[in-house]
C-alpha cells in the first residue's frame, strides 16, 4: 500500500510540474509579445489611426479596446478610458441581422463582408440614434477576428467602408 501511494504521489507531482512548465512558457511568450508591442507601438498605432476608414477593435465581451481617428470623427464620440467607463457593442441595438450575426460569429473565426448597412454606428453605447451619423457614407463593413499565438481569438475588428 505504501509503494502504491508513493507512485501516485510521484505521478501527481509530475503532472503539477508539467502544468507549471506550460504556464511558465506561456508567460514567457506573453512577455515577448508585450515587449514587441512596446517596441512597435508607435508604428501600429499610426497605421490604425491614419486608416481613412472608421475602425473599432473589440473584445469577446463586446467592449471596445481601441478605435481610430476616423471612427472618432465619424461618430463624434471619443473612446473612453477604462477608468472612466467603457464603450460597448450593444447587441440588441443592432437592427441589421447580418451585422448582429457577424459581430457574434467573429469569435468563432469568421470573416464577413457586409453591404447595405443602415446606421451601423448606433450599435455602440454612448452613440444614440439621433447622434449616430445619418449619412449613408459608411454602409459596408469588413469584420474579422484576431487570434493570439495559441489560436484563441482575442479580438474582433470592424472596418466601416463607403
Amino acid at each position: 500500500m505504501g509503494s502504491k501511494t508513493k507512485e501516485q504521489l510521484l505521478e501527481e507531482l509530475l503532472e503539477v510540474q508539467k502544468m507549471l512548465e506550460e504556464k511558465t512558457e506561456t508567460q514567457g511568450q506573453m512577455i515577448k509579445r508585450f515587449q514587441m508591442l512596446i517596441e512597435n507601438e508607435g508604428l501600429f498605432s499610426q497605421i490604425i489611426d491614419f486608416l481613412p476608414y472608421p475602425l473599432a477593435i473589440f473584445t469577446p465581451q463586446y467592449t471596445l479596446a481601441m478605435t481610430n481617428k476616423a471612427f472618432t470623427a465619424e461618430t463624434k464620440t471619443r473612446f473612453m478610458n477604462p477608468e472612466k467607463g467603457t464603450v460597448r457593442i450593444i447587441l440588441h441595438k443592432i437592427d441589421d441581422i447580418q451585422l448582429a450575426a457577424a459581430v457574434t460569429r467573429v469569435f468563432k473565426g469568421g470573416t464577413f463582408f457586409l453591404e447595405d448597412l443602415k446606421n451601423p454606428f448606433s450599435m455602440f453605447s454612448g452613440i444614440t440614434q439621433q447622434d449616430a451619423p445619418q449619412s449613408e457614407r459608411f454602409n459596408k463593413a469588413v469584420i474579422f477576428s484576431v487570434p493570439a499565438d495559441d489560436a484563441k481569438i482575442t479580438y474582433g475588428v470592424i472596418v466601416f467602408m463607403p
